[in-house]
């Protein structure tokens, strides 16, 4: 059974603003439409700045969006999140040099959450809405991905923001310049003046790939088409399926480039956060999977876990160690690699191939 389900499920519920902006000089896009009774319910309508019409229309065609923002939410105002999640709209309104749309799934918000969307006027690009009950968080991004019409996806979470408003164009020009299919980019903590710089994650510590997602997806844009091709996400992991994405996307043989232009506040917290130990359980099960299936070596969960928990190698894989290391090294382009980086890149490959070495087991 697919993952990412069929558009058509969701047209008689689709609500469609559409951007408030002069359009008569830019190609319409290539939509389709299902027609509605005459008496359909106000949240079956297409709603626009004008009055509602009986039209509902469905993204099956990538027409000219270039990148879809995918917002997923769950009774943002009931948990305090009505501010953070205004900023999120607007900053995804406030993109130049791009055209975008702005996708978001609600899992059937009893808050308001629905009705204070329909009251959002700031409509520079699309914004296209889905409240629908939902089988948890990557159920709904998969749903996000079903509606997109972009070539491009980036999955911004509803308590995250873009501080940059170029991000989305440099994104892109990256991504067209390495012949990449998805890209990533520092980030800022919500709260904290610092930058997370994954650069130093996948190349420099290559731990910190293993043992979770190195980057945030909040910060990277993935070719649709490849999503569709992976089947989006698997929903039997309730915590770690960005991490099984990532890894099935790598052994897909994906190319991800870095952005040297940081333009995602994230907000800390989340489900992995709140219930780490089924988050390091699934990614022992993510891991494991990748290297039966790359590289076809098995090794047990206890080994995993020793990566995972402990950034160490089982004495007997440091051949395993040597192959994902310049696998990293290969698949993320665009890293700066100036003489410090070289030198701190090869410490940190040593330092764990001697910690490996020393391996209890």
């Amino acid at each position: 059974m697919s993952r990412i389900p069929s558009i058509e499920e969701f047209a008689g519920l689709l609500i469609v603003k559409e951007a408030s902006r002069n359009r008569e000089n830019e190609v319409p896009s290539q939509t389709s439409a299902v027609t509605l009774p005459n008496d359909c319910s106000d949240v079956g309508q297409r709603h626009t700045s004008k009055s509602p019409t009986s039209h509902v229309k469905i993204a099956n065609v990538t027409g000219d969006v270039e990148v879809s923002v995918v917002t997923v939410c769950f009774n943002p105002l009931e948990a305090g999140r009505k501010e953070v999640f205004q900023k999120n709209l607007d900053s995804v309104q406030a993109q130049e040099n791009v055209r975008l749309e702005h996708i978001i799934v609600d899992g059937a918000s009893s808050d308001g959450t629905l009705e204070w969307l329909k009251g959002y006027n700031n409509t520079r690009y699309d914004i296209r809405i889905l409240s629908l009950s939902d089988d948890g968080i990557f159920d709904a991004m998969n749903r996000g991905i079903a509606l997109s019409r972009g070539k491009y996806i980036i999955f911004l979470n509803s308590d995250d923001y873009f501080h940059n408003h170029s991000g989305m164009a440099h994104s892109i020009e990256k991504i067209e310049h390495f012949g990449c299919v998805f890209s990533f980019a520092s980030i800022r903590f919500a709260g904290f003046p610092l930058l997370r710089r994954p650069q130093q994650a996948p190349q420099r510590r290559l731990h910190r790939f293993l043992i979770s997602f190195p980057f945030s997806h909040q910060s990277m844009l993935t070719l649709r088409d490849l999503l569709l091709k992976l089947d989006g996400f698997d929903t039997n992991y309730r915590s770690a399926a960005d991490y099984d994405l990532l890894l099935r996307m790598i052994e897909e043989g994906a190319k991800g480039c870095f952005v040297p232009h940081s333009f995602t506040t994230f907000s800390l917290g989340g489900f992995s956060t709140e219930y780490h130990e089924l988050s390091i359980k699934e990614r022992i099960l993510c891991l494991q999977s990748f290297f039966k299936e790359f590289f076809k070596t098995e090794m047990t969960s206890r080994e995993v876990e020793q990566i995972i928990l402990h950034h160490v190698f089982p004495r007997k894989y440091l051949g395993l160690y040597k192959q994902t290391h310049r696998l990293i090294r290969e698949r993320f382009l665009g890293v700066p690699r100036g003489p410090f980086t070289w030198v701190s890149s090869w410490f940190n490959y040593i330092k764990y191939y001697v910690k490996c070495l020393n391996s209890s087991i």
